[in-house]
């Protein structure tokens, strides 16, 4: 895949950044979830786990196909139509939309059932 980009390491590292840094950050989400949910059988393991995987998912999609690099090369190296490049930015848009939609779903709910079940009562 490296070798497909004009350029350098460095340009393909400064372009993925961000998605590289995500997805380090989830990575450990993943296994905290999955360390929680073997212990202590808490509910909000699951949908760390799943919320985690749907954006690991995601950005290993948006890296695969090249995202930032897609309108040129359909349009530039595959010689293909304004309105079918348009279209699959679209298409591509929207799946990144549900993905990140769908983990974010998956978040709120794991930190309600967090919150559910490590209320206490306190004393004031």
């Amino acid at each position: 895949m490296l070798n497909q980009i004009p350029g350098d390491l460095f340009s393909y590292l400064i372009t993925y950044s961000s998605n590289l840094l995500t997805m380090t950050f989830y990575i450990f989400i993943l296994v905290f979830a999955i360390l929680i949910f073997k212990r202590n059988s808490y509910n909000y393991g699951i949908t760390l786990i799943i919320s985690s995987i749907l954006i690991l998912t995601s950005n290993l999609i948006y890296m695969s196909v090249q995202y930032p690099y897609m309108a040129y090369r359909l349009e530039v190296e595959l010689g293909l139509p304004w309105s079918i490049v348009i279209l699959t930015i679209i298409t591509w848009n929207l799946v990144f939309l549900i993905l990140n939609s769908l983990s974010a779903i998956f978040l709120v709910v794991s930190i309600y059932l967090i919150y559910k079940t490590h209320r206490k009562d306190r004393a004031n």
